[in-house]
């Protein structure tokens, strides 16, 4: 299939963090199952042309190619909606993939999901907001892994304890709970550096416009972890730590994090969000925690039985590779959609 791709190459457009969530997973495994790819990089576009310019020449490449598909994720509104909707209408498919509907539906994704021929959400209780709008083209899908990027090394153990994700919320307070209870925790992502007083002198109107906010991101910056560190730690840790409240409220969430890293081989304590036992068996193939203090009590169980620790794991592995990557989920989405 032609597929015209619309999303971001690099980490939300800044060629220096290296390739986007995007890249990684959804082209990535575009390619591998084989698909024709013409690769519409918007974070490098916006910012080479201007939006006005950008979405002019993605109205031009869509009606010169005329792909079998178009396929989207939106970061925010990079796109113009009439450009879109006028792909739409002119008979090609279109079909964008929605990150946030468990936090951003009303601000974001209403406003967008009448523009495509179909998308597609993983929050079960954005369901009935589709319908309110009356939009009848959403595919329920979930996150999952790139089978080809998120696979086992072969690495020893190296660490107990680790947690790869942003700082934010209670997840401080959170990862000090466990070192508290005889924990040995470690921490990568962004902001976890950070203190208050960067975040104040950040805002002194003399200080910030003199290099502050740029002092600050590179504050925020310097824990984060290269991909393929972070690939190596998944596999590395006995135990893999998936914090699953949503970064702008709402409620918890399955994230990519829940196949990432079973994928790797990794064993996973994630918290409990609904739907999590259609796709794992908890205290099979995953642990799950209900609260801190059962994560604590789940984190010491699976520390100190090391066979159980690594069956799980490696049942979390095998369950993962056979039903929960990308191409998988791009199978059943094309599918559904009548593409192929």
């Amino acid at each position: 299939m032609r597929i015209l791709y619309v999303a971001y190459r690099y980490d939300y457009g800044h060629q220096d963090r290296g390739p986007s969530f995007e890249h990684s997973n959804f082209y990535e495994s575009l390619v591998a199952m084989g698909h024709d790819i013409d690769y519409f990089d918007t974070g490098t576009l916006l910012a080479g042309l201007g939006r006005d310019a950008m979405n002019a020449e993605l109205a031009r490449r869509a009606m010169a190619t005329t792909p079998d598909l178009l396929f989207a994720c939106l970061t925010n509104d990079e796109l113009d909606p009439d450009v879109v909707s006028g792909i739409t209408s002119s008979g090609i498919p279109t079909f964008n993939w929605f990150c946030d509907d468990h936090w951003r539906f009303e601000s974001f994704t209403q406003r967008w999901a009448p523009c495509f021929t179909s998308v597609s959400t993983t929050a079960a209780s954005a369901l009935p907001k589709y319908a309110a709008i009356g939009y009848d083209s959403v595919i329920k899908t979930q996150w999952a892994a790139a089978d080809s990027l998120y696979r086992r090394r072969g690495l020893p153990l190296r660490y107990d304890v680790t947690f790869v994700g942003q700082c934010y919320g209670d997840r401080p307070e959170t990862l000090q709970r466990l070192r508290e209870a005889g924990l040995d925790v470690q921490r990568w992502g962004t902001g976890w550096d950070v203190r208050f007083a960067d975040r104040v002198i950040a805002r002194l109107p003399v200080i910030g416009a003199s290099g502050g906010r740029d002092r600050l991101e590179r504050i925020r910056a310097r824990t984060r972890c290269s991909q393929e560190s972070m690939l190596e730690i998944f596999e590395q840790s006995r135990l893999n730590l998936n914090l699953v409240e949503a970064s702008q409220g709402g409620e918890p969430q399955i994230k990519g994090r829940t196949f990432e890293v079973p994928a790797c081989g990794g064993f996973l304590l994630d918290g409990r969000t609904e739907g999590i036992e259609e796709y794992f068996e908890p205290g099979v193939e995953i642990a799950l925690y209900d609260d801190a203090e059962d994560m604590v009590a789940q984190a010491k169980h699976y520390l100190g039985h090391e066979a159980e620790r690594a069956r799980v794991a490696a049942a979390g592995h095998r369950r993962t590779h056979a039903e929960h990557t990308y191409r998988a989920r791009f199978a059943a989405i094309f599918r559904t959609m009548g593409v192929s």
